[in-house]
Parts: C-alpha cells; sequence; structure tokens
C-alpha cells in the first residue's frame, strides 16, 4: 500500500495522492499522446446529464459531443480538485469517492471514466454505483488500462504492481476490467483494445444497465472481446 507520505485516504473518504497529483499536471501532454485519440472517439458519445468519475485535471471535458447537456465532475483528490476548480469555475464538483456517490438513483444518461478503475479501492462497488446512478437506458464509457491478455506480461505486471502503486497514486496494473464489468450489474455494448503490449494495454468499452441484475456467477462470465 502506499505510505501515509505519498498517499493517503481521509476519515471523509476523500483521497490524498499529493506527489502524484502534482506530477500529473506536468505528464498530461504525454498522457493525451497515448490515449487521446482513443479519449475523443469515447467521450464523442456521451449524451445527456453526463457524470465524469475522477475527472482529475479535466482532460475528458474538452473531447465531450455536443450531446452533452450538463457536466458533473466527481473527484475525490483535493488537489486535483483545486485544479478542477480552477479551470472549469463554471462546472459542479463533487468530492467523493466513487465508490460512495452522493447522487440518487438514476441521476444520468452517461457515466465516463478514463484511467480510474485502476485506482479505485473497490472496482466492484464502483461499478455497482454506476449502474445504480445511470437512467434505465443509460451508459457506462470507460477508456482503462488493464491487465495483460498475455501471461508472461501479466506476471511480471503482478511483479512490479506494489511498487507502481506507490508511485502512481495507488493505480494497480492488474485489474480485470472485463471480468468485473461482466460480474457487475452492467453488461457490455463494446469492448476493443485500443493499445496492445508493454505494462498498459488499454481498452476502450461501452456498457449498459440491466435491468433487475442478478449476480453472475465466475463460469459464466465470457471471455475475450464482448459482442457490439
Amino acid at each position: 500500500m502506499p505510505n501515509s507520505t505519498a498517499s493517503s485516504r481521509h476519515a471523509d473518504g476523500s483521497l490524498h495522492h499529493p506527489r502524484f497529483s502534482r506530477w500529473y499536471g506536468h505528464a498530461e501532454p504525454i498522457i493525451e499522446r497515448w490515449v487521446g485519440t482513443a479519449r475523443r472517439a469515447q467521450n464523442a458519445q456521451a449524451i445527456g446529464r453526463t457524470l465524469i468519475l475522477g475527472a482529475g485535471t479535466g482532460l475528458d471535458i474538452p473531447a465531450l459531443g455536443p450531446q452533452v447537456t450538463e457536466v458533473v465532475l466527481l473527484e475525490p483528490d483535493p488537489t486535483m480538485g483545486r485544479v478542477l476548480a480552477r479551470r472549469y469555475p463554471d462546472y459542479a464538483l463533487v468530492a467523493f469517492p466513487a465508490e460512495a456517490m452522493p447522487f440518487p438513483a438514476e441521476a444520468f444518461e452517461t457515466v465516463i471514466s478514463s484511467l480510474v478503475l485502476c485506482s479505485v479501492a473497490d472496482p466492484d462497488r464502483v461499478l455497482a454505483e454506476i449502474a445504480r446512478v445511470l437512467t434505465a437506458d443509460g451508459q457506462y464509457l470507460m477508456l482503462e488500462h488493464v491487465a495483460s491478455p498475455h501471461r508472461g506480461i501479466r506476471w511480471i505486471q503482478h511483479g512490479v504492481d506494489p511498487v507502481w502503486r506507490r508511485v502512481g497514486g495507488g493505480c494497480r496494473l492488474t485489474r480485470d476490467v472485463h471480468t468485473a464489468v461482466a460480474l457487475s450489474p452492467l453488461r457490455w455494448a463494446s469492448y476493443e483494445p485500443v493499445r496492445g503490449g508493454g505494462l498498459l494495454p488499454v481498452i476502450r468499452g461501452r456498457a449498459l444497465k440491466v435491468p433487475d441484475a442478478q449476480p453472475v456467477r465466475q463460469e459464466e462470465v465470457p471471455s475475450g472481446r464482448a459482442p457490439r
């Protein structure tokens, strides 16, 4: 786990990664060269009232499509929150963790996460919360780096992960996003790799809310790319 000087969770549930958060702002050009094209393709699909999880420094906002009617930013890290408040003072900013969103059910037509599920404490709870706050016909758009599909690279990811988490604001290299979504109250509408190879393969996906979803048994989870 990250040490207290580099990362901490406050009693109110907020997160604080001061070193990582300060570095992140300087790394924005590199991040956008890495995933900017995929981010724009993802966010162009957003419609209606839209919630951005882990809004960070606001890189998702300029990529939003014209069908978005309202934007709410969820960002529990105070350093990131100050950047958002300065850059986007007219947007609603909510400093809560994604595991415990303070919104009523069916509040948003779209929920977006970009490079967020890797660092949340409980991804299953986050996905359940996303399903709760989505409208019945709502959509979850994600751009996430994930565990490699290749056994050798996964082995390296697991070995590097403890150090990576300390320097990367709690980021984990080994999250299996495909399975986590398949086991959640969401269903895949599309799922595709956008950057492969190395320690940081990236996927882009769209998931829909499943009405009255029941828990899925592990053996029922499909492997590979979800149907379009």
